[in-house]
C-alpha cells in the first residue's frame, strides 16, 4: 500500500528534524529565518493596505467626481 501525502510529509518532517537535532545553531537559523518571513509579509501587508487607503483619499478629495458641493 502506497503511503499518502500526509504521511509522505510527517516523515520527512521527522527525518528533517532529526537531522536538525545534532546541530540546533542551524535550527534556530531556520526557525528565525521562517519567522523573519511571517513578519516582512505582515509589515507589507499591513503598508498595502495603508497604501491603497491613502490613495482611496487622495483620488476621493482630489478628483472633480469626489468632491461635494
Amino acid at each position: 500500500m502506497n503511503p499518502g501525502v500526509t504521511e509522505e510529509a510527517g516523515e520527512t518532517a521527522r527525518t528533517v528534524v532529526a537531522a536538525l537535532k545534532s546541530t540546533p545553531g542551524i535550527l534556530s537559523l531556520v526557525i528565525f529565518n521562517v519567522l523573519f518571513m511571517g513578519v516582512v509579509v505582515y509589515i507589507q501587508h499591513t503598508n498595502g493596505e495603508r497604501w491603497h487607503a491613502l490613495l482611496d483619499t487622495t483620488l476621493k478629495l482630489c478628483s472633480p467626481q469626489g468632491r461635494s458641493p
